[in-house]
């Protein structure tokens, strides 16, 4: 932590210097967490035009957590109205005003925020138009607690400048089809991942895919669309269809229940007489549920698995697969990692018997009962899943 002189002016060097270059911005939000000594910072547009997440960027952000919380959690937090409901400038400390309870009972505190140690957070709205509202954010863990009072009155210097900057260069923190949130997200992802309207076309592929595409024959993309070996390209095209009409259905009777992504499906993909196979997992997409962040129109996130070049456990195939929640994805890659269930919660910061608790969860969504039987499973993942 320094919350010194030079400290301050250096960050005020930065913040004026990322208005005029807005590729810089991420500098600064390390910087700043630096300076602060926090666990993360997270700055988020809402693009009031289109009432789409415009901008999602900070330092030490785990992909993983922003996921999630745009498919799973972003509805259920209490947070955001508090924030948005007071004025530019305005601190909101979350645990003086969000009860222990909630924090106790919600899924976004248990399966996300706590697993992911962001306990406390204390956030502002920097710009509110009617262009776009930007959120400031700061995270600190369970053991670091609150935002101390030095560091609040340090913020309190940096903020007016913060404000200024992000309405000089506010354009970039608005919607924009060339650099939408969702896409930013899956670049980070080790995971191959494409992006790909219902009907097949390819809209994105972040870098894992792209190594995947040279790797195999069996996926590959040709004047835009994907192709996979029949029947199963059309076996997945019929099923996306079906997801979408089942989607826009929802849309029409239940806007709020239809908002979230569908569960993933999933298809081994392979070709007669041959040994090679890559399994993908597949999900559509609603804008409302996304918030606009991978476009304005569905869109079907497909999640590869290529056992010849498989990187290491991947907690997103294991929410993919099994839908366990972040905590339950990371207990089940340090066991695999050849952690001991104590081992586990001194890397966590949990205690014993809520590890164990979240191992039954576990045990009970792969169908499991014992620790070598997951660890098995976790090892040899796509030929026991069980997979369409």
């Amino acid at each position: 932590m320094d919350l010194s002189e030079s400290s301050l002016h250096r960050l005020l060097d930065l913040i004026y210097d990322a208005a005029e270059h807005p590729t810089r911005w991420h500098g600064v939000y390390e910087a700043m967490r630096s300076a602060l000594g926090v666990k993360s910072i997270h700055v988020l547009g809402i693009d009031r035009r289109h009432a789409t997440l415009s901008y999602s960027d900070g330092a030490n952000l785990p992909v993983e957590g922003e996921l999630a919380y745009m498919q799973r959690y972003r509805l259920d937090d209490p947070r955001l109205p508090m924030i948005l409901g007071k004025p530019v400038g305005e601190w909101t400390h979350c645990h003086e005003e969000v009860p222990q309870e909630m924090v106790d009972t919600l899924p976004l505190y248990q399966e996300l925020l706590l697993p992911y140690d962001r306990r406390y957070l204390s956030a502002c709205t920097l710009v509110d138009t009617p262009e776009a509202a930007i959120i400031f954010s700061i995270h600190r863990g369970a053991a670091e607690g609150p935002l101390p009072p030095g560091t609040v009155a340090f913020l309190d210097r940096l903020m007016p400048h913060l404000r200024r900057a992000v309405r000089i260069g506010l354009r970039n923190f608005i919607y924009s089809t060339q650099a939408l949130v969702g896409h930013l997200l899956v670049n980070k992802l080790r995971q191959p991942v494409i992006l790909a309207s219902p009907e097949g076309e390819v809209v994105h592929t972040n870098d894992a895919a792209q190594e995947l595409l040279r790797t195999t024959r069996l996926v590959s993309v040709e004047d835009g669309l994907l192709r996979l070996p029949e029947p199963h390209l059309q076996e997945l095209l019929r099923r996306c269809a079906a997801m979408e009409q089942s989607l826009k259905a929802a849309d029409a009777h239940d806007a709020a229940g239809a908002a979230l992504a569908g569960d993933f499906h999933s298809l081994r993909v392979a070709q007669p007489g041959q040994d090679e196979s890559v399994y993908a997992f597949f999900t559509v997409l609603s804008p409302q549920g996304a918030m606009g962040t991978f476009g304005l129109r569905p869109v079907v996130m497909l999640l590869f698995y290529h056992p010849q070049s498989a990187p290491a456990i991947d907690g997103n195939l294991l929410y993919a697969v099994f839908g366990l929640t972040p905590a339950e994805a990371r207990i089940a890659t340090l066991l695999a990692e050849g952690l001991s269930l104590k081992q586990i919660a001194q890397v966590q910061g949990t205690q014993h018997d809520t590890v164990r608790k979240q191992l039954r969860a576990i045990y009970q969504k792969t169908a499991t009962n014992r620790q070598p039987e997951l660890v098995r499973l976790l090892l040899h993942l796509p030929h026991n899943a069980a997979l369409a």
